[in-house]
């Protein structure tokens, strides 16, 4: 099911901003709505970013913004529903290693964010192929290997945020805090860090060491860029500082859930 939705959504989106910008580019021209001053050229803009030699900048972000959400719920659940059914229980009863059953889950979710990655982009790449076959565009330029590097910048972006929701699902015994925790972290940390940063410039030091601003860099940086456009004009973390902070958030997300699952008694209660 949650690869069948980023299917759609990949190809969905391409179609939904195809149709939405044709419609107000032709009303801009019949005069239908008044003409604002540069706003067929950002019409074309955004048309141009739909074709397929586009994708590792439009289409994978389309994969990164949903994919934070599914997997910040796929990582929860696919850890935290084994207390709620009782499962983990069992699987200590019979032998199993607290290391290992954390280590397979882990795997587990490194190779379907993995797989989920490949199917959106793959997804992407066809969005954009139909929308240039609809608008009778040119439809070549396809960069795989820009498209596999942005791809690949994507991936790793997930994976602090699965952590951490392992680690709330782990420590609460409980999918759905895992889900609440992991999505209230992704939408409003990075509010957080915009209205700082835009209130004092001073505070993008601190804000360029939490995880949003980090991962902005990242996937920006597929683009070619590393600054943010927002109304702080404050640059994002060099790309280098991004990948080693994201990593060590990662690591320490794993490392406490795996204290805490071998600390905590799994044997009475859940």
């Amino acid at each position: 099911m949650v690869l069948l939705i980023i299917v759609l959504a990949g190809v969905g989106v391409y179609l939904l901003v195809y149709a939405a910008a044709q419609a107000q580019l032709q009303a801009v021209r019949s005069g239908a709505i008044p003409s604002q001053p540069g706003a067929e050229q950002a019409m074309n803009q955004t048309l141009r970013e739909l074709r397929p030699d586009r994708v590792q900048g439009f289409g994978v972000q389309i994969v990164s913004g949903i994919g934070s959400v599914m997997l910040i719920v796929f990582a929860a659940s696919h850890v935290g529903t084994e207390f709620g059914w009782g499962t983990l229980r069992t699987l200590l009863a019979h032998g199993a290693g607290r290391g290992a059953f954390l280590g397979a889950k882990v795997l587990s979710l490194a190779l379907y964010s993995a797989l989920f990655v490949l199917v959106g982009v793959a997804a992407a790449i066809a969005g954009g192929y139909v929308v240039a076959a609809i608008g009778g565009k040119d439809a070549s330029g396809l960069d795989l290997g820009a498209i596999a590097n942005a791809a690949g910048r994507a991936y790793y972006t997930f994976l602090p945020y699965m952590a951490l929701a392992t680690l709330i699902a782990v420590w609460s015994r409980s999918a759905g805090a895992g889900i609440a925790t992991g999505l209230v972290v992704y939408f409003a940390e990075g509010l957080v860090a915009q209205l700082l940063v835009s209130l004092n410039r001073d505070y993008a030091t601190i804000v360029n060491y939490g995880l949003s601003r980090n991962v902005g860099a990242l996937v920006r940086g597929a683009a070619g860029t590393t600054s943010i456009p927002d109304p702080s004009a404050i640059a994002l973390p060099d790309q280098g500082q991004a990948a080693l902070l994201l990593g060590i958030y990662t690591v320490i997300f794993l490392a406490l859930a795996y204290w805490r699952l071998r600390s905590r008694d799994v044997t009475i209660g859940g």
